[in-house]
């Protein structure tokens, strides 16, 4: 099969999934610390998230922290930016760690040590853990949304390259309420849009 007919957006498998999940529930507590101590703004987190999506290229990421970020006061001028992977007119405070997200997600959550130490050198080490925890929260959502996004491109002749079958019909089975109506409100933005 030629590569153009690979659906060519990263995805996950039992292992994969699993292993990232774990890590992520493992930092339960840190979620919950991170979301209500302030250290990081409602915007701020908006646009880190946006900026992992925009390399994984989840749909239903890209319209969930789109609107996130449009109701936590971002414009959209800055959501396109972000979306575009161009910090340039950025916040200069945060231009490192949407700089930082991106990386995270282009090496598939192998940043380099130098990449981290400059991250800790701009925020200092809690706030650093807090950026961290963020994005492998979103990378977990994107991988997600790409798998059962996936499970659909098959049906269009489109299959993964190193995609399980068996893990996308799973996420689609139990997902698949919550998918109908992502799927319904992008389709209805789009509407609007045309």
């Amino acid at each position: 099969m030629l590569a153009y007919k690979y659906f060519k957006k990263k995805t996950y498998g039992f292992r994969s999934f699993f292993h990232d999940a774990f890590k992520v529930m493992k930092s339960s507590s840190h979620i919950r610390e991170v979301m209500k101590s302030g250290r990081i703004s409602d915007q701020f987190r908006e646009r880190i998230m946006l900026a992992v999506t925009a390399v994984y290229g989840c749909k239903y990421c890209e319209w969930t922290h789109t609107k996130a970020a449009l109701n936590s006061g971002c414009t959209e001028e800055e959501i396109f930016v972000i979306m575009a992977n161009d910090f340039d007119s950025c916040d200069p405070e945060e231009v490192i760690a949407l700089a930082f997200a991106q990386h995270y997600a282009e090496t598939n959550g192998n940043p380099t040590d130098e990449a981290w130490n400059k991250l800790v050198e701009q925020y200092n080490i809690q706030k650093a853990n807090d950026i961290m925890l963020l994005i492998k929260m979103v990378t977990v959502g994107n991988l997600l949304g790409n798998t059962v996004e996936a499970f659909g491109s098959r049906f269009k002749g489109k299959p993964p390259e190193n995609g399980s079958l068996l893990f996308e019909l799973f996420l689609y089975i139990f997902g698949w309420p919550f998918i109908l109506i992502l799927n319904r409100k992008i389709k209805k933005k789009a509407k609007r849009i045309d």
